[in-house]
């Protein structure tokens, strides 16, 4: 059997010639491979955006919507059970008690968590991310204000509904719950108008299934004091400076 003996490099031409063959290869092969990363962090980035744009359009946006749209009627109730308390009148203060309405829903950035963890965000053009990480800004301090907001009203509904005219005490405490919650209403709805501002610069639509189910369980209760704000359309009304229209 003939046995072939390695091919001995003669000169230095075909020693740059076999080193060109095999720095092309490498360069090929990690050229391929990077291609291949690429490919799969747009894949991974575009997921990650299609879910922050559903978790805006179809979740937070819709509930800022409606914070603004109840803002002027949870303010009116709240005045007329102030008054209520303050004349000491048990019966209807317990009635407007039962009949106030607040939407019980979370604040979500689940998928801006999500993005960051993953580290698909630092994959991310820096102009895109930062767009959502302003729109999101709020959404965490929307959540605790929620589970402070369902705080003061558990606060409010603990007026005993037997006994005679309120009394000092008591009404000390409901006035207590009924202040924080008139704060916790202006908070909403200048944090709301934010949120909406951002979501609009980025032209990111609001599902209006999900509106109009928010709306239509507000209406329920608050029946045609609800309106359908216009969205903030620049920055004055986005930070509550301006009255929406």
């Amino acid at each position: 059997m003939e046995v072939h003996k390695p091919k001995l490099i003669a000169n230095w031409r075909e020693l740059f010639k076999e080193w060109g063959i095999i720095v092309l290869g490498v360069l090929t092969a990690l050229l391929a491979e990077q291609a291949v990363q690429s490919f799969e962090w747009h894949q991974k980035i575009e997921a990650a955006v299609a879910d922050m744009i559903n978790e805006l359009s179809a979740g937070d946006g819709p509930q800022a919507y409606t914070r603004i749209a109840i803002h002027d009627c949870v303010a009116s109730h709240l005045d007329a059970l102030r008054a209520s308390i303050e004349r000491g009148d048990r019966s209807t203060s317990r009635n407007l008690i039962a009949g106030f309405y607040l939407p019980n829903r979370t604040w979500d950035s689940l998928a801006r968590e999500a993005a960051t963890a993953s580290d698909v965000s630092a994959h991310m053009p820096h102009d895109r991310m930062l767009q959502y990480r302003i729109a999101y800004e709020m959404v965490p301090d929307m959540q605790r204000l929620a589970e402070k907001e369902l705080a003061d009203l558990g606060h409010l509904r603990a007026l005993p509904a037997t006994g005679g005219p309120i009394e000092t005490h008591e009404k000390l405490a409901e006035l207590d719950a009924i202040e924080a919650l008139k704060l916790d209403n202006a908070t909403f709805t200048r944090e709301s108008r934010f949120l909406l501002f951002r979501i609009r610069a980025m032209h990111i639509g609001l599902d209006r299934t999900f509106v109009g189910r928010n709306i239509r369980a507000a209406r329920a209760h608050y029946g045609s004091c609800i309106t359908f704000p216009q969205l903030p359309a620049n920055a004055q009304q986005a930070t509550g400076s301006a009255t929406l229209e």
